[in-house]
């Protein structure tokens, strides 16, 4: 029961000349805790027509003397029709009205002229067709009014609200719980059953649903066919009616299914409204209406960031108001860092537990790699500098790289036994571990070579392979009849002792020297230092202890009877030549010169070779050695493409001696093993086509 209370402005009122005629209907009550008030008395009551009772209570003494009611009572139309007002207990005119455009019962009561009543008990009886299925309230409005004889206003009326309520009902009209996706279509059926449903020949159902969440598509018939639908775009109203016959629908039945088409973000009702009936026999029954919900199903995506991160869980449909759990659970490597959805960080925990409140949740789940320590270890301790070491991220690219000491040669990498790059600039992917890699060195191994220079005058033994810092022995034995001169190394005097000793720290082509024993002999050691395009320093040693030489000279293969430039009297044992040709091999001889009267043999013969003019071109100037200076191996990259056909090459001394020669493949990549080279600066001539180039490079 609601309660409104009704206050009142208090007017004065000059009243002459006027003489109050009163009487009383009931006994009077003056009390002055006791508010007059105006009652609807609630009531429950089947569809169909009723009498609902108002009293009016304590309009006695002050408060007496009742000789005009505006009453306004406001009423749901669809659930309630008005007949009439009955049993008035005040003496005089009554009016009661029905106005359907409002919504309102008006009733007005009018004393007799100059009269006035107290109340205190039954006002009157309003007689009402009750439609049923859901409760009808009657609520007094504001503008309802009492007044005294007077014509007075009886000041803190209380008005109280009635209600009718259905008795219990005889039969149901149900509607479902629909599942359903954005733009999906599906029927809500309407199920009736009850008891009170065994001659059912007339439905009226008013039901709304929100356009902004369903689209009406129609209706199907089941059982009841012959339905008359009218749709006011967020009110169906479906009736049914047989005038013939009546059917039984005690069930449960369904009797037709509602389509529509889910268009919304949340879930929505499809309710029964008032003015929803049942009749039986043309006679509405008491029936409860139970509306349908639609819980809308939208998509909890989970997206692992970075994809291969992690693994999550929870993601698939959910309707709004679930709970939802979802889980990430980071792969090797890295840790869960945070959930986020629209930019926004949702939670640090990687079980994430939220309740579904709107459409489509994207939800990604953060990780990051792990820091994991990279230790590098030279074996042995001494072979080497490594770079690189220190923390990486699971996944980041690492490049370490080994510096071979001195007298060492990088062999690999390992993992443990395992090798894992023979390149001393390794680069990887670092593991979702710690890691020691080892960085293998050994000690280079040169070759030492000794010869004599002429096999028929002595031995020279003591020469092979070497560890870097051994010591090497080389042993020069003469045959009968010859005398050792000197161990000599590209023309450079090592020792005049027939046994040499020396530190290995490189390769060496170290020749004995022998000479025959005569009054005269011709020197030995023959040597083209200092070449360059146009020049040539030539040198030798003395096998005796003359102080003077010849030399000839000229084109390779030159006869020393009949050509070749002679030089004499060279008093030091060496002499520049010049305005030579470049790129061209020359011989040179020297005789020593004794006592200044006796001439030895010529010696034997020395080729070199002056140097190339290195040629500018787009082709060959792009060419590069690398590395340089190099330890075991040089390349050539920039070689041009296979248009150019097939070059050559040269790898020429500084003495102007050939090393290496061959044909390259332009197009492919060209690598030149060093091990057999002692230290020192080489030229590389290389020409393509009509053009030439000369690429230096140091041997270490």
């Amino acid at each position: 029961m609601y309660i409104i209370k009704q206050t009142i402005f208090i007017f004065f009122f000059l009243f002459i000349g006027l003489t109050g005629q009163s009487s009383s209907l009931f006994p009077a009550n003056d009390s002055p805790d006791n508010d007059p008030t105006i009652i609807i008395h609630d009531t429950v009551a089947s569809p169909g027509i009723l009498m609902i009772r108002v009293d009016a209570l304590d309009f006695t003494g002050d408060n007496g003397q009742v000789s005009a009611i505006t009453l306004r009572i406001d009423i749901d139309t669809l659930l309630i029709d008005f007949i009439a007002i009955q049993n008035m207990t005040l003496v005089g005119g009554w009016i009661g009205n029905y106005n359907v455009f409002q919504d309102e019962i008006s009733i007005t009561y009018t004393a007799p002229f100059g009269t006035g009543y107290d109340i205190d008990g039954s006002l009157l009886d309003i007689k009402l067709q009750y439609m049923g299925g859901f409760p009808a309230d009657l609520n007094f409005k504001s503008n309802c009014e009492i007044s005294n004889v007077n014509l007075q206003t009886i000041q803190n009326v209380i008005y109280e609200n009635g209600t009718i309520s259905q008795v219990s009902p005889v039969g149901t009209v149900s509607q479902d719980t629909i599942l359903t996706e954005y733009g999906q279509q599906f029927q809500m059926p309407v199920v009736m059953e009850g008891p009170g449903y065994d001659m059912v020949n007339q439905i009226d159902l008013r039901i709304a649903y929100d356009t902004t969440q369903l689209s009406y598509t129609g209706i199907t018939e089941s059982i009841l066919s012959g339905l008359t639908v009218i749709d006011t775009n967020s009110i169906l109203k479906i009736d049914w009616e047989d005038t013939i016959s009546t059917i039984n629908l005690t069930g449960p039945d369904t009797v037709f299914y509602m389509n529509f088409e889910f268009i919304g973000d949340t879930n929505t009702f499809i309710s029964f409204l008032p003015g929803s009936t049942v009749l039986v026999v043309d006679t509405i029954v008491a029936s409860e209406f139970n509306n349908g919900l639609v819980k809308a199903l939208f998509p909890v995506i989970l997206i692992n960031n970075p994809d291969t991160a992690g693994i999550s869980t929870g993601d698939g449909l959910y309707t709004i108001g679930d709970t939802v759990t979802v889980t990430a659970i980071p792969a090797s490597g890295f840790h869960f860092a945070n959930w986020t959805e629209d930019g926004n960080i949702m939670s640090t925990d990687s079980v994430y537990i939220f309740v579904k409140t709107s459409g489509i949740d994207t939800l990604f789940a953060n990780y990051l790699a792990n820091s994991y320590s990279l230790y590098l270890v030279a074996s042995p301790l001494a072979g080497g500098v490594l770079t690189g070491e220190g923390n990486y991220l699971y996944g980041q690219t690492v490049t370490v790289l080994a510096t071979a000491s001195v007298g060492y040669e990088f062999q690999n990498w390992s993992f443990g036994n395992d090798p894992v790059s023979t390149n001393p600039v390794y680069t990887f992917t670092m593991p979702f571990n710690n890691l020691e890699l080892i960085a293998n060195f050994a000690l280079e191994v040169y070759t030492v070579t000794a010869i004599p220079n002429n096999p028929l005058y002595g031995t020279a033994e003591g020469g092979g392979e070497f560890y870097y810092g051994e010591t090497a022995t080389l042993i020069a034995t003469t045959f009968n009849g010859y005398k050792f001169v000197a161990w000599t190394e590209q023309g450079q005097l090592l020792s005049e002792d027939p046994v040499y000793s020396f530190t290995v720290t490189s390769g060496h082509s170290i020749i004995a020297n022998f000479q025959d024993y005569s009054e005269c002999s011709a020197p030995v050691g023959l040597y083209g230092l200092g070449l360059n395009e146009t020049t040539a320093l030539l040198n030798w040693i003395p096998s005796g202890d003359e102080t003077s030489w010849d030399l000839i000279w000229g084109e390779t293969g030159f006869d020393t009877v009949s050509g070749g430039n002679l030089v004499e009297g060279i008093t030091v044992t060496e002499y520049l030549l010049e305005n030579l040709d470049q790129g061209t091999v020359y011989d040179f001889y020297v005789r020593a010169v004794c006592n200044g009267i006796l001439n030895s043999s010529w010696s034997d013969v020395h080729t070199f070779t002056t140097w190339y003019v290195g040629i500018s071109n787009n082709v060959v100037n792009q060419l590069v050695i690398y590395p340089n200076p190099a330890s075991s191996k040089i390349k050539v990259k920039n070689l041009p493409k296979k248009e150019y056909g097939v070059s050559t090459y040269r790898i020429i001394n500084l003495l102007g001696q050939e090393k290496a020669s061959g044909t390259i493949n332009n197009h492919d990549d060209f690598e030149l093993n060093l091990l057999s080279y002692l230290p020192g600066m080489y030229i590389m001539h290389i020409t393509i086509g009509t053009n030439q180039t000369s690429l230096p490079f140091i041997k270490r």
